[in-house]
Protein backbone atom coordinates (compact mmCIF):
# COMPACT_ATOMS: atom_id res chain seq x y z
CA UNK A 1 0.00 0.00 0.00
CA UNK A 2 1.53 3.28 -1.10
CA UNK A 3 1.19 5.74 1.74
CA UNK A 4 4.20 7.87 1.02
CA UNK A 5 4.25 8.64 -2.69
CA UNK A 6 3.37 12.28 -3.16
CA UNK A 7 3.92 13.13 -6.78
CA UNK A 8 1.84 10.68 -8.76
CA UNK A 9 -1.60 12.25 -8.64
CA UNK A 10 -4.18 12.50 -5.91
CA UNK A 11 -5.39 9.29 -4.26
CA UNK A 12 -7.18 8.47 -0.98
CA UNK A 13 -3.76 7.38 0.30
CA UNK A 14 -2.25 10.80 0.05
CA UNK A 15 -0.45 10.92 -3.30
CA UNK A 16 -0.40 14.49 -4.61
CA UNK A 17 1.57 15.75 -7.60
CA UNK A 18 3.79 18.71 -6.71
CA UNK A 19 4.06 21.47 -9.33
CA UNK A 20 7.73 22.27 -10.10
CA UNK A 21 7.32 25.94 -9.18
CA UNK A 22 6.09 24.99 -5.70
CA UNK A 23 9.09 22.66 -5.33
CA UNK A 24 11.39 25.52 -6.41
CA UNK A 25 9.96 27.83 -3.75
CA UNK A 26 10.38 25.13 -1.09
CA UNK A 27 13.99 24.53 -2.10
CA UNK A 28 14.86 28.24 -2.14
CA UNK A 29 13.71 28.57 1.46
CA UNK A 30 15.30 25.32 2.63
CA UNK A 31 18.68 25.90 0.95
CA UNK A 32 19.07 29.57 1.86
CA UNK A 33 22.75 30.32 2.39
CA UNK A 34 23.91 26.75 1.75
CA UNK A 35 26.68 25.83 -0.69
CA UNK A 36 26.25 23.49 -3.64
CA UNK A 37 27.75 20.73 -1.49
CA UNK A 38 24.68 20.75 0.79
CA UNK A 39 22.96 17.44 1.42
CA UNK A 40 19.24 17.22 0.76
CA UNK A 41 16.66 14.60 1.72
CA UNK A 42 13.12 14.14 0.41
CA UNK A 43 11.58 11.52 2.74
CA UNK A 44 8.57 10.87 0.48
CA UNK A 45 10.13 11.59 -2.89
CA UNK A 46 7.55 10.03 -5.19
CA UNK A 47 8.87 10.33 -8.73
CA UNK A 48 11.58 12.80 -7.68
CA UNK A 49 10.33 16.27 -8.54
CA UNK A 50 12.04 17.94 -5.54
CA UNK A 51 15.32 16.14 -6.21
CA UNK A 52 15.23 17.03 -9.90
CA UNK A 53 14.60 20.69 -9.10
CA UNK A 54 17.42 20.58 -6.53
CA UNK A 55 19.75 19.50 -9.34
CA UNK A 56 18.72 22.63 -11.23
CA UNK A 57 19.97 24.73 -8.29
CA UNK A 58 23.45 23.24 -8.79
CA UNK A 59 23.51 20.58 -6.08
CA UNK A 60 25.24 17.47 -7.40
CA UNK A 61 23.24 14.26 -7.66
CA UNK A 62 25.42 12.42 -5.15
CA UNK A 63 24.33 14.93 -2.46
CA UNK A 64 20.64 14.18 -3.04
CA UNK A 65 18.74 11.49 -1.15
CA UNK A 66 15.19 10.25 -1.50
CA UNK A 67 13.06 7.67 0.29
CA UNK A 68 9.95 6.24 -1.33
CA UNK A 69 7.72 3.38 -0.28
CA UNK A 70 6.19 2.69 -3.72
CA UNK A 71 8.61 0.69 -5.93
CA UNK A 72 7.17 2.08 -9.17
CA UNK A 73 7.51 5.69 -7.98
CA UNK A 74 11.01 5.03 -6.62
CA UNK A 75 12.04 3.60 -9.99
CA UNK A 76 10.80 6.75 -11.72
CA UNK A 77 12.81 8.88 -9.30
CA UNK A 78 15.96 6.87 -10.09
CA UNK A 79 15.46 7.50 -13.79
CA UNK A 80 14.54 11.14 -13.28
CA UNK A 81 17.57 12.00 -11.13
CA UNK A 82 20.49 9.75 -12.20
CA UNK A 83 23.13 9.48 -9.51
CA UNK A 84 20.87 10.43 -6.62
CA UNK A 85 20.60 8.04 -3.67
CA UNK A 86 17.05 6.71 -3.89
CA UNK A 87 15.90 4.18 -1.29
CA UNK A 88 12.75 2.15 -1.80
CA UNK A 89 11.58 1.85 1.75
CA UNK A 90 9.66 3.30 4.68
CA UNK A 91 10.81 6.64 6.09
CA UNK A 92 9.67 5.58 9.55
CA UNK A 93 11.98 2.56 9.43
CA UNK A 94 15.10 4.39 8.26
CA UNK A 95 17.88 4.98 10.82
CA UNK A 96 18.29 8.71 11.53
CA UNK A 97 20.94 10.58 9.58
CA UNK A 98 21.60 14.27 9.33
CA UNK A 99 21.06 16.45 6.27
CA UNK A 100 21.47 20.15 5.61
CA UNK A 101 17.90 20.34 4.35
CA UNK A 102 14.84 18.09 4.38
CA UNK A 103 12.25 18.98 1.77
CA UNK A 104 9.14 17.54 0.21
CA UNK A 105 5.40 17.13 0.15
CA UNK A 106 4.51 14.46 2.72
CA UNK A 107 1.28 12.53 2.21
CA UNK A 108 -2.05 13.81 3.43
CA UNK A 109 -3.48 10.74 5.16
CA UNK A 110 -5.84 10.96 8.13
CA UNK A 111 -5.20 8.55 10.99
CA UNK A 112 -8.43 6.68 10.40
CA UNK A 113 -7.02 5.41 7.10
CA UNK A 114 -4.06 3.79 8.89
CA UNK A 115 -4.38 0.47 10.68
CA UNK A 116 -3.70 0.29 14.40
CA UNK A 117 -0.39 -1.55 13.99
CA UNK A 118 0.89 1.11 11.60
CA UNK A 119 -0.06 3.93 13.95
CA UNK A 120 1.61 2.24 16.92
CA UNK A 121 4.80 1.70 14.92
CA UNK A 122 4.93 5.36 13.88
CA UNK A 123 4.29 6.60 17.42
CA UNK A 124 6.98 4.26 18.75
CA UNK A 125 9.50 5.57 16.21
CA UNK A 126 8.76 9.17 17.13
CA UNK A 127 9.39 8.40 20.79
CA UNK A 128 12.72 6.83 19.86
CA UNK A 129 13.63 9.85 17.75
CA UNK A 130 12.80 12.28 20.55
CA UNK A 131 13.29 10.46 23.87
CA UNK A 132 12.83 13.59 25.97
CA UNK A 133 9.71 13.05 28.07
CA UNK A 134 8.13 16.43 27.50
CA UNK A 135 6.68 17.66 25.29
CA UNK A 136 5.91 14.22 23.88
CA UNK A 137 6.36 13.94 20.11
CA UNK A 138 3.30 11.70 20.04
CA UNK A 139 1.21 14.85 20.48
CA UNK A 140 1.78 15.53 16.80
CA UNK A 141 0.22 12.21 15.85
CA UNK A 142 -2.96 11.79 17.84
CA UNK A 143 -6.68 12.42 17.53
CA UNK A 144 -7.50 13.55 13.99
CA UNK A 145 -3.92 14.44 13.09
CA UNK A 146 -2.66 13.81 9.58
CA UNK A 147 0.24 11.48 8.78
CA UNK A 148 2.03 14.59 7.52
CA UNK A 149 2.44 15.75 11.12
CA UNK A 150 4.37 12.58 11.93
CA UNK A 151 6.56 13.34 8.90
CA UNK A 152 7.26 16.80 10.33
CA UNK A 153 8.45 15.36 13.65
CA UNK A 154 10.63 12.71 12.01
CA UNK A 155 12.04 15.10 9.39
CA UNK A 156 13.28 17.50 12.06
CA UNK A 157 15.23 14.59 13.55
CA UNK A 158 16.95 14.13 10.15
CA UNK A 159 17.97 17.80 9.93
CA UNK A 160 21.35 18.81 11.29
CA UNK A 161 21.44 21.53 13.99
CA UNK A 162 20.73 24.75 12.13
CA UNK A 163 19.36 22.83 9.17
CA UNK A 164 15.89 23.43 7.77
CA UNK A 165 12.82 21.38 7.04
CA UNK A 166 10.61 22.86 4.32
CA UNK A 167 7.42 20.97 3.52
CA UNK A 168 4.29 21.55 1.50
CA UNK A 169 1.51 20.87 3.99
CA UNK A 170 -2.24 21.19 4.05
CA UNK A 171 -3.31 24.43 5.68
CA UNK A 172 -5.15 22.19 8.14
CA UNK A 173 -1.90 22.00 10.13
CA UNK A 174 -2.47 25.67 10.98
CA UNK A 175 -5.79 24.91 12.63
CA UNK A 176 -5.87 25.77 16.30
CA UNK A 177 -5.53 22.22 17.64
CA UNK A 178 -2.83 21.01 15.23
CA UNK A 179 -0.99 24.34 15.41
CA UNK A 180 -0.82 24.21 19.20
CA UNK A 181 0.53 20.65 19.07
CA UNK A 182 3.23 21.72 16.61
CA UNK A 183 4.13 24.70 18.77
CA UNK A 184 4.49 22.49 21.86
CA UNK A 185 6.53 19.91 19.99
CA UNK A 186 9.05 22.49 18.74
CA UNK A 187 9.97 23.68 22.24
CA UNK A 188 13.67 22.86 22.68
CA UNK A 189 13.80 21.13 19.29
CA UNK A 190 13.20 23.66 16.58
CA UNK A 191 11.53 26.86 15.54
CA UNK A 192 8.97 27.85 12.99
CA UNK A 193 10.61 30.19 10.47
CA UNK A 194 7.82 30.99 8.04
CA UNK A 195 4.48 29.91 6.59
CA UNK A 196 3.82 30.84 2.96
CA UNK A 197 0.55 30.46 1.07
CA UNK A 198 -1.46 31.95 -1.74
CA UNK A 199 -4.80 33.50 -0.87
CA UNK A 200 -6.16 33.38 -4.43
CA UNK A 201 -4.24 30.71 -6.35
CA UNK A 202 -4.74 26.96 -6.09
CA UNK A 203 -1.51 24.98 -6.19
CA UNK A 204 -3.11 21.57 -6.60
CA UNK A 205 -5.76 20.63 -9.10
CA UNK A 206 -5.86 16.95 -8.14
CA UNK A 207 -6.40 17.28 -4.38
CA UNK A 208 -9.20 18.90 -2.40
CA UNK A 209 -6.83 20.86 -0.18
CA UNK A 210 -5.33 24.29 0.14
CA UNK A 211 -1.64 24.05 0.84
CA UNK A 212 1.07 26.13 2.47
CA UNK A 213 4.85 25.96 2.59
CA UNK A 214 5.96 25.52 6.19
CA UNK A 215 9.62 26.19 7.00
CA UNK A 216 11.19 24.92 10.24
CA UNK A 217 14.73 25.13 11.59
CA UNK A 218 16.31 22.67 13.96
CA UNK A 219 17.55 24.47 17.06
CA UNK A 220 17.33 24.15 20.83
CA UNK A 221 17.58 27.91 21.38
CA UNK A 222 13.87 28.67 21.42
CA UNK A 223 11.75 30.49 18.87
CA UNK A 224 13.81 33.68 18.66
CA UNK A 225 12.35 35.92 15.96
CA UNK A 226 8.61 35.45 15.52
CA UNK A 227 7.69 33.37 12.48
CA UNK A 228 6.56 35.16 9.37
CA UNK A 229 3.23 34.51 7.73
CA UNK A 230 3.58 35.37 4.05
CA UNK A 231 0.49 35.87 1.88
CA UNK A 232 1.68 35.67 -1.72
CA UNK A 233 0.45 38.52 -3.89
CA UNK A 234 1.93 37.01 -7.07
CA UNK A 235 1.56 33.54 -8.65
CA UNK A 236 3.79 30.91 -7.09
CA UNK A 237 5.73 30.57 -10.36
CA UNK A 238 6.73 34.24 -10.13
CA UNK A 239 7.55 33.92 -6.43
CA UNK A 240 9.81 30.94 -7.16
CA UNK A 241 11.76 33.02 -9.68
CA UNK A 242 12.32 35.84 -7.17
CA UNK A 243 12.74 34.21 -3.76
CA UNK A 244 16.18 32.96 -2.73
CA UNK A 245 15.56 33.11 0.99
CA UNK A 246 13.22 34.32 3.71
CA UNK A 247 14.45 37.88 3.22
CA UNK A 248 13.04 37.94 -0.31
CA UNK A 249 9.49 37.12 0.73
CA UNK A 250 8.65 40.81 1.20
CA UNK A 251 9.13 41.26 -2.55
CA UNK A 252 6.32 38.85 -3.43
CA UNK A 253 4.12 38.63 -0.34
CA UNK A 254 2.42 40.59 2.40
CA UNK A 255 4.20 39.68 5.64
CA UNK A 256 2.60 39.33 9.05
CA UNK A 257 4.87 38.51 12.01
CA UNK A 258 2.94 36.17 14.28
CA UNK A 259 2.50 37.60 17.76
CA UNK A 260 2.68 41.22 16.66
CA UNK A 261 -1.07 41.63 16.13
CA UNK A 262 -3.66 39.42 17.69
CA UNK A 263 -5.90 37.74 15.14
CA UNK A 264 -8.01 35.52 17.35
CA UNK A 265 -8.66 31.80 17.01
CA UNK A 266 -5.62 29.86 15.79
CA UNK A 267 -3.09 32.70 15.46
CA UNK A 268 -1.25 31.18 12.49
CA UNK A 269 -4.44 30.50 10.59
CA UNK A 270 -5.79 33.90 11.53
CA UNK A 271 -2.68 35.72 10.33
CA UNK A 272 -2.67 33.71 7.11
CA UNK A 273 -6.35 34.06 6.16
CA UNK A 274 -7.61 37.18 7.89
CA UNK A 275 -8.07 40.30 5.78
CA UNK A 276 -6.36 43.37 7.14
CA UNK A 277 -9.71 44.88 8.03
CA UNK A 278 -10.25 42.14 10.63
CA UNK A 279 -6.82 42.70 12.16
CA UNK A 280 -7.52 46.43 12.33
CA UNK A 281 -10.93 45.87 13.90
CA UNK A 282 -9.64 43.34 16.44
CA UNK A 283 -6.79 45.65 17.43
CA UNK A 284 -9.11 48.64 17.80
CA UNK A 285 -11.72 46.68 19.74
CA UNK A 286 -9.26 45.25 22.25
CA UNK A 287 -11.11 44.03 25.34
CA UNK A 288 -14.48 44.77 23.75
CA UNK A 289 -14.05 41.42 21.97
CA UNK A 290 -14.32 38.31 24.15
CA UNK A 291 -14.42 34.57 23.41
CA UNK A 292 -17.96 33.31 22.90
CA UNK A 293 -17.38 30.87 25.77
CA UNK A 294 -17.23 33.87 28.13
CA UNK A 295 -20.89 34.50 27.35
CA UNK A 296 -22.37 31.09 26.66
CA UNK A 297 -21.92 27.35 26.68
CA UNK A 298 -21.29 26.06 23.15
CA UNK A 299 -21.97 22.42 22.36
CA UNK A 300 -22.31 20.20 19.35
CA UNK A 301 -25.63 19.51 17.74
CA UNK A 302 -26.90 15.97 17.82
CA UNK A 303 -25.38 13.05 15.93
CA UNK A 304 -28.24 10.58 15.98
CA UNK A 305 -26.34 7.47 14.92
CA UNK A 306 -29.33 6.39 12.81
CA UNK A 307 -31.11 9.27 11.12
CA UNK A 308 -33.68 6.99 9.52
CA UNK A 309 -34.91 5.98 12.98
CA UNK A 310 -34.54 9.20 14.95
CA UNK A 311 -35.42 11.78 12.29
CA UNK A 312 -39.02 11.63 11.08
CA UNK A 313 -41.18 13.80 8.91
CA UNK A 314 -44.19 15.15 10.73
CA UNK A 315 -46.40 13.11 8.41
CA UNK A 316 -44.50 9.89 9.19
CA UNK A 317 -44.56 10.55 12.94
CA UNK A 318 -48.33 11.10 12.81
CA UNK A 319 -48.86 7.95 10.74
CA UNK A 320 -46.90 5.93 13.32
CA UNK A 321 -49.01 7.41 16.10
CA UNK A 322 -45.94 8.44 18.13
CA UNK A 323 -46.97 10.41 21.19
CA UNK A 324 -46.23 14.17 20.85
CA UNK A 325 -44.26 14.20 24.12
CA UNK A 326 -41.50 12.20 22.35
CA UNK A 327 -41.26 14.46 19.31
CA UNK A 328 -39.08 17.56 19.27
CA UNK A 329 -38.82 19.92 16.27
CA UNK A 330 -35.53 19.31 14.43
CA UNK A 331 -33.37 21.89 12.69
CA UNK A 332 -31.49 19.66 10.24
CA UNK A 333 -29.53 22.30 8.34
CA UNK A 334 -28.97 26.06 8.31
CA UNK A 335 -30.42 25.95 4.79
CA UNK A 336 -33.80 25.50 6.47
CA UNK A 337 -33.37 28.91 8.06
CA UNK A 338 -34.63 31.30 5.40
CA UNK A 339 -34.45 33.98 8.07
CA UNK A 340 -32.73 34.27 11.43
CA UNK A 341 -35.88 33.83 13.50
CA UNK A 342 -37.29 30.31 13.11
CA UNK A 343 -40.69 29.08 14.22
CA UNK A 344 -40.29 25.41 15.26
CA UNK A 345 -43.82 24.66 14.03
CA UNK A 346 -42.66 25.32 10.45
CA UNK A 347 -39.84 22.76 10.57
CA UNK A 348 -40.81 19.69 8.52
CA UNK A 349 -38.84 17.18 10.59
CA UNK A 350 -39.07 16.08 14.20
CA UNK A 351 -36.62 14.10 16.33
CA UNK A 352 -37.71 11.05 18.27
CA UNK A 353 -36.48 11.67 21.81
CA UNK A 354 -37.59 9.02 24.27
CA UNK A 355 -35.73 8.02 27.41
CA UNK A 356 -38.48 5.79 28.81
CA UNK A 357 -37.18 2.49 30.26
CA UNK A 358 -38.07 -0.63 28.30
CA UNK A 359 -40.46 -1.91 30.98
CA UNK A 360 -42.50 1.30 30.73
CA UNK A 361 -42.62 1.62 26.94
CA UNK A 362 -45.84 -0.38 26.71
CA UNK A 363 -47.61 2.57 28.30
CA UNK A 364 -46.96 4.50 25.08
CA UNK A 365 -48.15 2.40 22.12
CA UNK A 366 -46.83 4.71 19.40
CA UNK A 367 -43.34 5.04 20.85
CA UNK A 368 -43.27 1.35 21.76
CA UNK A 369 -44.13 0.30 18.20
CA UNK A 370 -41.51 2.66 16.77
CA UNK A 371 -38.82 1.22 19.07
CA UNK A 372 -39.88 -2.31 18.16
CA UNK A 373 -39.57 -1.49 14.46
CA UNK A 374 -35.92 -0.60 14.94
CA UNK A 375 -34.84 -3.47 17.20
CA UNK A 376 -32.22 -4.63 14.71
CA UNK A 377 -30.46 -1.28 15.09
CA UNK A 378 -29.59 -1.97 18.73
CA UNK A 379 -26.42 -3.86 17.75
CA UNK A 380 -25.11 -1.14 15.42
CA UNK A 381 -21.79 0.42 16.54
CA UNK A 382 -23.35 3.86 16.77
CA UNK A 383 -26.09 2.77 19.20
CA UNK A 384 -24.82 -0.27 21.08
CA UNK A 385 -22.97 1.77 23.70
CA UNK A 386 -26.09 3.68 24.79
CA UNK A 387 -27.88 2.57 27.96
CA UNK A 388 -31.08 2.64 25.92
CA UNK A 389 -30.31 2.40 22.24
CA UNK A 390 -33.50 4.32 21.36
CA UNK A 391 -32.56 7.27 23.57
CA UNK A 392 -31.34 10.29 21.61
CA UNK A 393 -28.70 12.19 23.62
CA UNK A 394 -29.70 15.73 22.73
CA UNK A 395 -30.67 18.88 24.58
CA UNK A 396 -32.94 21.42 22.90
CA UNK A 397 -31.79 25.01 22.62
CA UNK A 398 -32.98 28.25 21.07
CA UNK A 399 -29.78 29.83 19.71
CA UNK A 400 -27.42 28.14 17.25
CA UNK A 401 -24.12 28.91 15.56
CA UNK A 402 -23.68 27.48 12.08
CA UNK A 403 -20.80 25.04 11.61
CA UNK A 404 -20.03 25.54 7.88
CA UNK A 405 -20.52 28.45 5.48
CA UNK A 406 -20.68 29.14 1.80
CA UNK A 407 -22.14 32.56 0.89
CA UNK A 408 -24.70 32.95 3.69
CA UNK A 409 -24.06 33.80 7.33
CA UNK A 410 -27.06 33.02 9.49
CA UNK A 411 -27.17 32.17 13.20
CA UNK A 412 -30.59 30.82 14.08
CA UNK A 413 -32.77 31.98 16.95
CA UNK A 414 -35.79 29.71 17.47
CA UNK A 415 -38.94 31.03 19.07
CA UNK A 416 -39.07 27.86 21.21
CA UNK A 417 -36.48 25.16 21.99
CA UNK A 418 -35.54 22.80 19.15
CA UNK A 419 -32.96 20.11 18.55
CA UNK A 420 -30.31 20.83 15.92
CA UNK A 421 -28.33 18.36 13.86
CA UNK A 422 -24.53 18.27 14.16
CA UNK A 423 -24.23 20.90 11.41
CA UNK A 424 -25.08 23.51 14.02
CA UNK A 425 -23.76 24.26 17.50
CA UNK A 426 -26.14 24.99 20.34
CA UNK A 427 -25.37 28.25 22.16
CA UNK A 428 -26.76 28.44 25.71
CA UNK A 429 -26.33 31.99 27.11
CA UNK A 430 -24.78 32.14 30.53
CA UNK A 431 -26.02 35.18 32.41
CA UNK A 432 -26.50 37.32 29.31
CA UNK A 433 -29.57 38.32 27.33
CA UNK A 434 -30.47 35.70 24.70
CA UNK A 435 -31.79 38.17 22.13
CA UNK A 436 -28.82 40.52 22.42
CA UNK A 437 -26.40 37.61 22.06
CA UNK A 438 -28.28 36.50 18.94
CA UNK A 439 -27.95 40.05 17.64
CA UNK A 440 -24.18 40.02 18.16
CA UNK A 441 -23.83 36.64 16.45
CA UNK A 442 -25.70 37.95 13.40
CA UNK A 443 -23.66 41.13 13.11
CA UNK A 444 -21.15 41.95 10.39
CA UNK A 445 -18.40 41.95 13.02
CA UNK A 446 -19.06 38.30 13.85
CA UNK A 447 -19.42 37.32 10.18
CA UNK A 448 -16.03 38.89 9.47
CA UNK A 449 -14.49 37.02 12.41
CA UNK A 450 -15.98 33.76 11.15
CA UNK A 451 -14.63 34.33 7.64
CA UNK A 452 -11.24 35.57 8.79
CA UNK A 453 -10.51 32.83 11.30
CA UNK A 454 -12.41 29.79 10.03
CA UNK A 455 -10.93 26.61 8.62
CA UNK A 456 -10.82 26.79 4.84
CA UNK A 457 -8.02 24.29 4.23
CA UNK A 458 -10.08 22.01 2.00
CA UNK A 459 -10.34 22.85 -1.67
CA UNK A 460 -14.14 22.74 -1.97
CA UNK A 461 -14.60 26.32 -0.78
CA UNK A 462 -16.39 25.49 2.47
CA UNK A 463 -15.56 27.49 5.58
CA UNK A 464 -15.79 25.38 8.72
CA UNK A 465 -15.61 25.88 12.46
CA UNK A 466 -14.91 23.18 15.00
CA UNK A 467 -16.80 23.34 18.27
CA UNK A 468 -13.53 24.13 20.07
CA UNK A 469 -12.84 27.05 17.76
CA UNK A 470 -16.44 28.22 18.12
CA UNK A 471 -15.96 28.53 21.87
CA UNK A 472 -13.04 30.86 21.17
CA UNK A 473 -14.81 32.88 18.49
CA UNK A 474 -14.18 36.56 19.28
CA UNK A 475 -17.47 38.43 19.60
CA UNK A 476 -18.56 41.81 20.92
CA UNK A 477 -19.08 41.65 24.67
CA UNK A 478 -22.85 41.84 25.03
CA UNK A 479 -22.47 42.58 28.76
CA UNK A 480 -21.25 46.06 27.90
CA UNK A 481 -24.39 46.68 25.89
CA UNK A 482 -26.63 45.46 28.69
CA UNK A 483 -25.35 48.24 30.93
CA UNK A 484 -26.97 50.87 28.67
CA UNK A 485 -30.70 50.21 28.65
CA UNK A 486 -31.41 52.68 25.85
CA UNK A 487 -28.68 51.26 23.60
CA UNK A 488 -29.84 47.73 24.38
CA UNK A 489 -33.38 48.64 23.38
CA UNK A 490 -32.22 50.10 20.07
CA UNK A 491 -30.15 46.97 19.39
CA UNK A 492 -33.11 44.69 20.15
CA UNK A 493 -35.38 46.66 17.81
CA UNK A 494 -32.77 46.52 15.03
CA UNK A 495 -32.27 42.80 15.52
CA UNK A 496 -36.00 42.09 15.40
CA UNK A 497 -36.25 43.86 12.05
CA UNK A 498 -33.29 41.92 10.69
CA UNK A 499 -34.36 38.56 12.10
CA UNK A 500 -37.70 38.44 10.29
CA UNK A 501 -36.52 39.06 6.73
CA UNK A 502 -34.78 36.58 4.40
CA UNK A 503 -31.00 36.26 4.70
CA UNK A 504 -29.27 36.26 1.33
CA UNK A 505 -25.73 36.06 0.03
CA UNK A 506 -23.40 38.12 2.16
CA UNK A 507 -22.39 40.24 -0.84
CA UNK A 508 -25.93 41.64 -0.87
CA UNK A 509 -27.02 41.10 2.72
CA UNK A 510 -24.15 43.02 4.26
CA UNK A 511 -25.37 46.23 2.66
CA UNK A 512 -29.03 45.86 3.68
CA UNK A 513 -30.52 48.68 5.81
CA UNK A 514 -31.49 46.16 8.51
CA UNK A 515 -27.96 44.81 8.93
CA UNK A 516 -26.40 48.26 8.84
CA UNK A 517 -28.86 49.44 11.50
CA UNK A 518 -27.98 46.45 13.68
CA UNK A 519 -24.24 46.98 13.26
CA UNK A 520 -24.57 50.63 14.19
CA UNK A 521 -26.69 49.84 17.25
CA UNK A 522 -24.25 47.23 18.54
CA UNK A 523 -21.39 49.71 18.26
CA UNK A 524 -23.29 52.51 19.96
CA UNK A 525 -20.88 54.81 21.77
CA UNK A 526 -17.84 53.37 19.95
CA UNK A 527 -17.13 55.79 17.09
CA UNK A 528 -13.62 54.35 16.57
CA UNK A 529 -15.18 50.98 15.68
CA UNK A 530 -18.10 52.40 13.71
CA UNK A 531 -15.55 54.16 11.52
CA UNK A 532 -14.16 50.75 10.56
CA UNK A 533 -17.51 49.23 9.56
CA UNK A 534 -17.41 50.19 5.88
CA UNK A 535 -13.99 48.63 5.47
CA UNK A 536 -15.10 45.55 7.41
CA UNK A 537 -18.10 45.06 5.10
CA UNK A 538 -16.00 45.36 1.96
CA UNK A 539 -13.35 43.04 3.38
CA UNK A 540 -15.97 40.43 4.30
CA UNK A 541 -17.48 40.43 0.83
CA UNK A 542 -14.04 40.28 -0.78
CA UNK A 543 -12.81 37.46 1.45
CA UNK A 544 -15.88 35.30 0.76
CA UNK A 545 -15.58 35.90 -2.99
CA UNK A 546 -11.87 35.01 -2.92
CA UNK A 547 -12.50 31.82 -0.95
CA UNK A 548 -15.17 30.61 -3.33
CA UNK A 549 -13.31 31.66 -6.47
CA UNK A 550 -10.16 29.87 -5.32
CA UNK A 551 -12.12 26.67 -4.86
CA UNK A 552 -13.54 26.85 -8.37
CA UNK A 553 -10.46 28.03 -10.22
CA UNK A 554 -8.21 25.68 -12.20
CA UNK A 555 -4.61 25.42 -11.17
CA UNK A 556 -2.50 28.16 -12.72
CA UNK A 557 0.61 27.28 -14.75
CA UNK A 558 3.56 26.72 -12.45
CA UNK A 559 6.54 26.73 -14.74
CA UNK A 560 8.52 23.82 -16.16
Amino acid sequence: MNLHANNGGSTPLGQVFTPPAVADLVLALALEGLPSTATVLDPACGDGVFLKRARVTGISADRLHGIELCPAAAAKAVGRVPGAHITCGDFFEEPPRQFDAVVGNPPYVRQEFLDAMRKRAIARQLREDWPEPSPAPGELFQGRADLAMAFVARALRFARPGGRVAFVLSQAVLDADYGRDLERFLVGRGRLVAVIASIEERWFLDAAIHAAVVVLERTNQGQGEPPLVARLRVPVAEAARVVRGVGDLARVADLRPVGKRGAGVGSLRGQLRAPGAWLDFAAAAGELLVPLSDLADVRRGVTSGQNSFFYLSRVEAARKGIEPRFLVPLLRSPKQAIQVLVDPATLPTVAFQCDVPEEELAMFPGASAHVASGTKLAASPSLSSRARWWSLPARPARLFLTKAYDERFVQVLATAPVIADQRMYAVDPRGVDLELLAAVLNSTCTALALEALGRASMGDGALEWSVGDARNLPVLDVRRLELDLDAAGVARDAFRRLSTRAVGRISVDVHSPERQALDGALLSGMPHLRALLAGARDALVGAVATRLAKALSPRSPHGP
